[in-house]
């Protein structure tokens, strides 16, 4: 990092992170309810990434943060001051679009200058601070180059050095990386996130891809049918999902049938495990949610690779199966079981446990002992 860069990150936000609060957003499109009573706070300095299926709401939360919708009801606050009936251009806000959205005839070095151009910044300054942001971002000396002459890339990290120009107090990402392709994508990702914190800037950023949500976010808000589920950091949404729509759609996971078998305890697999909040009344018929890495496999006792396939046959116990897959992922394999209902389920395992269990093994499912989420089945 250069000093030139150091001294830009420093002094490119007017002030080092604030606080952002949406208060009971509603907004409909007719007879569609994109949002229905959002709530979410962004402490100063926080990157939220909003997470959730198509339609539950996300961009269009995006769009009024950002002056670009109103909602019909609820406000937008900056550090306590209500933004809902600003205008886009009045909100101190800087944000990177899918699409790039770069001036095709502008250079580089034109586009991240242009918003302080606007702003009536002298020529001078304005050319300095775009060439110390473009050096910031990785683009250090392609500020005469144009757009299309420019990767998805390059073009993208333009596009945040420009709204990084206006000196935003929030900065705001529409799925910024979803353009791009794998590789850049990652790199990218590491780029925005160590940028963002080095300016301590409070960040909105909405994303379909989980990984990309848990790896750059300091708390990651998951929603659905336009309101919030879950508000957490990324282990604690992964680990201890507050509902099992979050379970469900966060992360792989394996839905077992199980059954109520007492106050607070269900019997899945062969195994009595406690249920982790509020359980169905006592016989309830239940699907119990349990990650890959929640189970572990146990060879079915006379069972051997020549004859696993009628060991476990088409009607065994509950959790007792045949391994039909095997993917190595490095450090561990996840196995495929296909289970005697025809369901299947999935266990990683460490990948130097791999030859214990070959393709066409029987297997028994051997759930971890502890807490286990249960939705009604």
């Amino acid at each position: 990092m250069s000093v030139t860069a150091t001294v830009t990150a420093a002094d490119a936000t007017s002030s080092r992170g604030v606080g952002l609060e949406l208060s009971g957003l509603h907004r409909s499109f007719g007879a569609a309810r994109a949002l229905d009573g959002f709530d979410l706070a962004l402490a100063p300095g926080e990157l939220v990434a909003l997470l959730g299926p198509s339609g539950c709401g996300k961009t269009t939360a995006l769009r009024i943060v950002a002056g670009f919708d109103r909602p019909d009801r609820g406000g937008v606050s900056l550090d306590g001051r209500d933004l809902t009936g600003l205008p886009a251009s009045k909100r101190d806000m800087g944000m990177v679009f899918q699409s790039y959205s770069l001036f095709p005839h502008l250079t580089a070095g034109q586009n991240v200058s242009y918003g302080p151009r606007l702003r009536k910044v002298p020529a001078r300054d304005r050319d300095k601070q775009a060439s110390e942001l473009l050096e910031l971002v990785g683009m250090g000396g392609m500020q005469d180059r144009y757009p299309h002459q420019l990767s998805g890339g390059q073009q993208q990290r333009v596009a945040l050095a420009r709204a990084l120009a206006v000196r935003p107090k929030v900065l705001l990402l529409d799925e910024p990386l979803s353009a791009l392709d794998a590789k850049v994508r990652l790199q990218l990702r590491d780029e925005i996130r160590r940028i963002q914190q080095e300016f301590g800037i409070t960040t909105l950023c909405v994303t379909h891809d989980q990984e990309e949500a848990l790896s750059m976010a300091d708390r990651v808000a998951v929603m659905k049918d336009g309101r919030l589920e879950q508000c957490a950091a990324p282990a604690e949404l992964y680990d201890r999902p507050a509902t099992a729509f979050v379970a469900q759609f966060v992360g792989t996971m394996n839905h077992l049938p199980g059954t109520i078998v007492g106050d607070g305890l269900v019997r899945v697999a062969g195994r009595e495990l406690a249920v982790d909040g509020a359980s169905p009344s006592e016989g309830s018929d239940v699907k119990v949610l349990i990650r890959p890495e929640g189970l572990d496999l146990e060879p079915l006792a006379g069972a051997d690779g020549a004859g696993s396939a009628d060991a476990a046959g088409t009607a065994g116990l509950p959790g007792e199966g045949q391994v039909v897959l095997a993917t190595f992922l490095g450090a561990t394999t996840r196995f495929t079981v296909r289970l005697g209902d025809g369901s299947e389920a999935k266990a990683d395992l460490p990948s130097h446990r791999a030859g214990e269990f070959p393709v066409g093994s029987a297997v028994r499912l051997a759930p971890a002992p502890r807490p286990v989420l249960v939705a009604e089945g």
